[in-house]
């Protein structure tokens, strides 16, 4: 058996997400949504009763009213535990103690990001602020833990639904912010970062710096040589996210007219699949997003430089000039499950109350806010990479990692970050 039938008093645009990303999505199995109490009585598939009606079932899960509301009102979150997992939207006549789908939704949507908020120092949703953080799972892929523990219960109650069988799976990403740390730069910045040397008394940099521009020493950002053997070692097949900005003092890359700039990106087109890295100027004007995405040939991949984005604009903004596959959802300041999932969804626009074609994948690590928020050292960060890999793996979920070519060159100040890296993959 691998249908079921789910009686629910009212049908909405909510719920029927809902279902398709736990049902057909993660479950790989058909579903009836019905009102119809003869319909759902008299049908011979698993039959779960979402309502607080007492009519015969397989399962019965509560409603706690989320999916058949159409505002956005602030809710008031308390958290249990249900198989050693936390829960909240907490039901009493339910043999699952809560309103399981009312809090995937909540969790999936970024429900919260769309109550008046206090942004952090870069303007962005804080995870301070989060139901995750705030209650200690946000390292957990919980919406995926939860439907593990679903099915385990339904199997339960019948040894023969089927379900299909989802694969763990790794996606390396990269982000060029900074492609080079001297080439490219031109005359002026290289000068005044000569200046600036000076007065640091970084003669070291200034030696290398000279080396790189008139000796053809490689650049200590230039880590793309070392990626592609790692891709071929390990049969990866990474994206990678290039900022082509007109400069600012958060988007500092080459200039994207240039002619090694553009060598670089076509060099990388060749072999893997690139995307654009919306600068931190187009988050505040549309018609720059739309300049940037024109500079790569069809693009429909983007992650926000420095994570920044805002629920819905920024979502609608990509939709508009044409992204299909948005890779930012996570946070700039902390690792972990900002969605509580490993797995790509597509968005649900709270406001307008429907479903998106744009697909979410959320990443859970990005190895600057490892190094500049975290404070770890490469080792520390390599265990947390490891606890991600974990919990991952039990659930057939997907890791997506963020790093930058800079960490992964020979930068002194990333010292044996390229070797963690390697290790990790290794041992994955």
């Amino acid at each position: 058996m691998n249908k079921f039938i789910i009686y629910a008093a009212f049908t909405s645009n909510r719920l029927t997400y809902v279902l398709d990303f736990i049902f057909n999505e993660v479950l790989g199995v058909e579903y009836i949504l019905t009102n119809s109490e003869t319909e759902y009585l008299s049908s011979p598939y698993f039959r779960i009763n979402y309502s607080h009606k007492n009519i015969i079932s397989d399962l019965h899960i509560g409603s706690s009213g989320l999916l058949y509301e159409t505002e956005i009102v602030e809710k008031e979150i308390y958290c249990t535990k249900w198989n050693e997992l936390p829960i909240f939207f907490q039901t009493q006549e339910s043999e699952i103690p809560f309103d399981f789908f009312s809090a995937v939704f909540y969790l999936l949507s970024g429900y919260e990001e769309y109550i008046p908020h206090e942004l952090d120092s870069y303007f962005r949703f804080p995870h301070v602020q989060s139901i995750a953080f705030r209650n200690n799972f946000l390292n957990l892929p919980l919406i995926d833990l939860w439907i593990e523990a679903l099915k385990k219960t339904m199997f339960l109650k019948n040894q023969s639904v089927q379900f299909k069988e989802n694969k763990f799976q790794i996606l390396p990403t990269y982000d060029i912010d900074i492609a080079y740390s001297f080439k490219g730069k031109g005359f002026g910045r290289n000068i005044a970062g000569t200046l600036k040397d000076i007065i640091k008394f970084n003669f070291k940099n200034i030696s290398l710096r000279l080396n790189v521009l008139f000796a053809n020493h490689k650049d200590p950002y230039d880590s793309f040589d070392f990626l592609d053997k790692i891709h071929e070692q390990f049969s990866l097949k990474p994206i990678y996210f290039f900022l082509l900005s007109e400069g600012s003092q958060f988007d500092k890359n080459i200039d994207c007219d240039s002619t090694l700039m553009k060598e670089l990106i076509s060099t990388i087109q060749s072999k893997y699949e690139i995307g654009i890295h919306p600068s931190w100027k187009s988050h505040e004007r549309f018609e720059v997003l739309q300049k940037e995405t024109l500079l790569l040939n069809k693009v429909t991949k983007s992650r926000q430089h420095y994570i920044r984005f805002a629920l819905p604009e920024t979502y609608r903004n990509l939709v508009n000039v044409g992204i299909t596959d948005d890779y930012s959802m996570g946070y700039g300041s902390i690792n972990g499950f900002r969605a509580s999932t490993s797995r790509s969804f597509n968005w649900f626009d709270v406001e307008k109350n429907e479903v998106s074609h744009l697909r979410l994948h959320p990443f859970c690590f990005m190895e600057c806010n490892s190094f500049f928020e975290q404070k770890y050292t490469a080792e520390k960060a390599s265990e947390e990479l490891l606890h991600y890999v974990k919990v991952i793996k039990e659930v057939n979920g997907n890791l997506i990692t963020i790093w930058h070519n800079f960490s992964l060159g020979t930068d002194p100040l990333w010292k044996g970050w390229k070797e963690m890296y390697v290790d990790f993959l290794q041992k994955c």
